[in-house]
């Protein structure tokens, strides 16, 4: 399948759409949230990479139920987030460039045709239209904040074996948010919690939190909820609500000795020269694993309704 040949305007329209940002109303929370598998669209010159439409709905192209469940923690926490709308087909923002799922040629032994063979040249347009977009608004919204949290889902099963865990905590020592989040959601008791599993971020790394995080020393976490539990609207709720609480202990612990102010981008741009409409696709409220593993992803998700990606 050949590369389409896009022209730099045709190239900036389609990056316009590579995000989608709510942002927190007055006295926002000092955490920024983020979902990179938030969306499972194709920019259209890449015709759904060469796939039948239904292999867009399954756990290689996103995480179904994590773009939902990030509205719902924007709404609870009053937090910004920041969600990718591009599949991770056609490519994955939580790998590093040049790893060999950033864009993944097959899904379990079914070749992806239009990521076969992928030139340096179409590489970097994919890299403009849906990392640069992404990196902006989180660098830019991330501004004054002590912490980021990436909310992500994962299937029940993988390589023909059942999961227990149905919230995963991610951390490593530096991040600082584990244990405490750790320690709340157990405590709780509603769901099997699992330490640095279904994957163990001490083992792999992911791009978005060693780049906007681990590398700024501010504090972090990857939470992976098993997407049988964010199937409705009423299942997405109870686990926000569990989540809220355990978040916001660890939060509290991280607010600096400042105001509300200090945690707005459009006030931080004022004082550097720009409006708050410089702001990549900003709107008002709406609603890491190893290669091994991330080969066998099962493909085979429940139904799960579609968060509006």
């Amino acid at each position: 399948m050949s590369a389409p040949d896009l022209s730099e305007a045709r190239l900036a329209e389609l990056a316009k759409d590579a995000v989608r940002t709510i942002v927190a109303p007055a006295a926002p929370s000092p955490v920024l949230l983020i979902c990179e598998h938030a969306g499972n669209l194709v920019p259209a010159p890449w015709r759904n990479l060469g796939l039948a439409a239904e292999f867009l709905d399954t756990h290689f192209a996103w995480d179904a139920g994590a773009a939902a469940l990030t509205e719902a923690l924007a709404a609870k926490l009053q937090a910004t987030a920041v969600l990718a709308a591009y599949s991770r087909l056609f490519l994955d923002i939580n790998r590093f460039p040049g790893e060999w799922d950033c864009c993944r040629p097959d899904l379990a032994g079914i070749p992806v045709p239009a990521n076969l063979d992928i030139h340096d040249r179409e590489r970097a347009q994919r890299e403009k239209i849906a990392r640069a977009p992404f990196d902006q608004a989180v660098a830019i919204w991330l501004c004054g904040r002590p912490a980021i949290v990436s909310i992500h889902s994962f299937t029940p099963i993988v390589a023909g074996k059942s999961r227990d865990p149905e919230i995963g905590v991610l951390w490593r020592e530096e991040c600082r948010m584990g244990p405490p989040v750790l320690k709340a959601l157990r405590e709780q008791g509603r769901y099997v919690i699992g330490n640095n599993e279904p994957y163990d971020w001490r083992t792999s790394d992911g791009y978005t939190l060693r780049r906007h995080g681990l590398d700024h020393g501010l504090a972090c976490l990857y939470l992976e909820i098993r997407n049988d539990l964010l199937t409705t609207p009423e299942s997405i709720g109870r686990v926000a609500e569990a989540l809220v609480p355990a978040l916001g202990a660890a939060i509290g612990a991280l607010r600096p000795g400042k105001d509300a102010a200090a945690h707005d981008p459009g006030q931080q741009a004022g004082r550097n020269g720009k409006s708050g409409d410089d702001l990549p696709n900003s709107k008002g409220s709406s609603s890491p694993r190893g290669p091994s593993d991330r080969r066998r992803e099962d493909s085979r998700n429940p139904k799960v309704q579609r968060p509006d990606a």
